[in-house]
């Protein structure tokens, strides 16, 4: 027995990663982070490298799946568990460049813009602050960052020239700036035929142009005045020259802060956006723009399901993985008229107002108006209020009394008893007004008697009435008492309600001191975001249809969702996708004393649910 089990323990030493399955050797490799973790197991040999290409393609497939079933996993890091740490901030541009996220610029405030560039590895899942050197952009928001080769492009934004933001106007740009990841340098590029200075733009890469379009400009034209925009103006990325590309006249209506989403090498997809420069639209549309020939083309596809849409796109920004595009918003049941908290660019639009849009001053003054919310949020019954009683002040008892006979009956009836049973005594000793104070307490007093009287005498009415009524209605289910003194159903029903009667007729207990009471925690009732899916299935392939549509969302809160938040960041990686930043939009859970609590630097990771063998 003893040479058994040392052979049986000599063979399993020898036993290696090499003997496993591959099942079980994709199944270890799917815990490592799919970046470069997972990119050096393939240098291992080729049946790792095989293993690991498996882990990267079902990775991929899963997170399309749960998407498409709305089976996610969330997974939030917030930045006290991350040193060192980014700046809280919202409307910042964001893109992944091989296996780093970077982060530049943001605002917390209108008057407070970042020019910092942020990297965060994602295998290591750490944040670094490369320190660079050359022409930095200046501190701005609402910009566009797209990687091109090994390279950052940030083009365009916004910024505030002083705390004053109410009495100047903003500051536009239309700088390039390119960020060399390999040499650590920012540089400043001078390209002939510019743009007008813009923000709230949209900006992709094709081949080897970027493609800008929409956004709030300022063109030299119009005064510098702030419009909204719906040209495409394209920059060659090899003779750093700008051309505005025609268009067919057919076209989206002009707007900022949608979302752009490449389809395929000649196709790009337009969803969202707003515009409130004289009225406050709010776009749901959906558009598709064929990049080729000299004239491009346009065409707008119908939406369909819009009531399981997402609500305001401009504000929560889409995604697209495989062939749906995610946007996480707040469920449609939970969307009350909220108005974002972010209105830098609906503030902007205040400023340069014709004098005679009352229709678009009216729009903003209802967006600027506090919520009416019902207090009794918490699923707790509510208690009306009692109606304070009130003390009349004393009167002459010569005064003529309150209309009503019954008033001056029991007045006349309450100054004969008093006046009989007075002491001749006490009277002859006392001043008049002692007496007149006398009449008028104890007039005050058997008035309210008597209406305490009247409301008893017509309680136990409604008692006796209720008596009748059960002694009838439940006749049939009443059985005989006995002997017994046990009372039945009925008088046990009927004495609970004279009870209540009797302690509604009882005086107001005293208020008791705030002070010896402990302190009431509220809650407050937090809305999460909600997953929004939508299937562009219908026009990725050659046989493409005219429409998109929107898939019914899961019901209920999903596990671990975030508190809703606006003009934060989404972007793909490898089998997830990566949320940082942003708002928070409900006035409700926002204390204003503490503004930091208003923005976020928390990361969200989703992610499909991981396989069990």
């Amino acid at each position: 027995m003893e040479l058994i089990n040392q052979s049986l323990r000599h063979e399993t030493l020898l036993i290696t990663v090499e003997d496993l399955p591959d099942e079980v050797l994709e199944f270890i490799l799917g815990f490592l982070h799919p970046y470069k973790d997972l990119q050096n197991c393939m240098t291992v040999c080729k049946r790792w490298c095989l293993c690991a290409k498996n882990v990267f393609r079902k990775t991929s497939i899963k997170l399309i799946k749960a998407i498409a079933e709305f089976n996610i996993s969330w997974k939030n890091v917030t930045s006290t568990d991350i040193v060192p740490t980014i700046t809280k901030r919202f409307s910042h541009a964001a893109c992944i460049l091989d296996n780093n996220m970077y982060i530049f610029g943001g605002c917390t405030t209108n008057a407070t813009s970042f020019n910092d560039l942020w990297m965060f590895d994602l295998s290591k899942r750490l944040w670094n602050r490369p320190l660079a050197t050359g022409t930095y952009p200046v501190p701005k928001a609402y910009t566009s960052m797209v990687s091109y080769k090994n390279c950052l492009i940030v083009f365009g934004g916004w910024t505030y020239p002083s705390l004053s933001q109410y009495y100047q106007n903003v500051t536009m740009f239309n700088d390039i700036h390119f960020y060399c990841v390999n040499t650590n340098k920012w540089i400043l590029i001078n390209a002939s035929n510019p743009p007008p200075q813009m923000a709230g733009h949209s900006a992709c890469i094709k081949g080897d142009e970027m493609i800008v379009f929409g956004g709030l400009m300022m063109p030299a034209a119009q005064n510098y005045q702030i419009q909204c925009s719906n040209d495409i103006w394209v920059l060659d990325l090899i003779t750093f020259s700008w051309r505005k590309q025609p268009t067919t006249r057919s076209k989206p209506s002009p707007r900022y802060a949608q979302s752009v989403i490449s389809l395929d090498s000649e196709r790009l997809m337009l969803l969202g956006g707003v515009q409130t420069l004289h009225n406050r639209y709010v776009y749901s549309d959906c558009w598709i723009l064929t990049m080729s020939g000299p004239t491009w083309t346009w065409k707008e596809v119908a939406v369909k399901n819009k009531e399981w849409a997402s609500a305001n796109i401009w504000c929560n920004p889409a995604c697209r993985v495989g062939d749906k595009v995610v946007s996480l918003s707040r469920s449609r049941n939970g969307w009350n008229g909220a108005k974002p908290l972010v209105t830098s660019a609906v503030r902007l639009s205040a400023l340069n107002r014709p004098e005679n849009a009352a229709v678009s001053v009216r729009v903003e003054q209802i967006l600027q108006r506090p919520l009416d919310r019902d207090q009794n949020i918490n699923g707790r019954r509510g208690v009306l209020p009692r109606q304070p009683i009130v003390r009349q002040a004393p009167i002459n008892i010569m005064a003529e009394p309150v209309a009503g006979p019954s008033n001056e009956q029991a007045m006349d009836r309450n100054v004969t008893n008093e006046n009989a049973g007075l002491d001749l005594n006490q009277m002859a000793g006392s001043s008049s007004d002692l007496k007149q104070n006398n009449n008028i307490i104890d007039l005050n007093k058997n008035d309210s008697a008597m209406r305490k009287n009247k409301i008893k005498n017509k309680g136990m009415k409604i008692v006796r009435q209720l008596q009748d009524a059960n002694k009838y209605r439940m006749a049939a289910f009443a059985c005989d008492a006995g002997a017994n003194n046990i009372p039945n159903e009925n008088d046990l029903i009927n004495q609970r309600q004279i009870a209540h009667l009797e302690n509604r007729l009882q005086p107001n207990p005293p208020i008791p001191d705030n002070q010896n009471r402990p302190p009431v925690v509220k809650k407050v009732k937090r809305n999460t975001l909600t997953m929004h899916v939508l299937d562009i299935s219908t026009v990725l392939n050659e046989n493409s249809s005219n429409y998109v549509s929107w898939l019914c969302p899961r019901l209920g809160e999903m596990n671990g969702a975030p508190e809703e938040l606006v003009m934060y960041s989404l972007l793909k990686g490898n089998g997830e996708l990566i949320m940082f930043g942003g708002v928070h939009n409900d006035i409700s859970i926002v204390n204003y004393a503490e503004h930091q609590n208003m923005y976020s630097n928390s990361l969200h990771f989703i992610t499909a649910p991981r396989d069990i063998i």
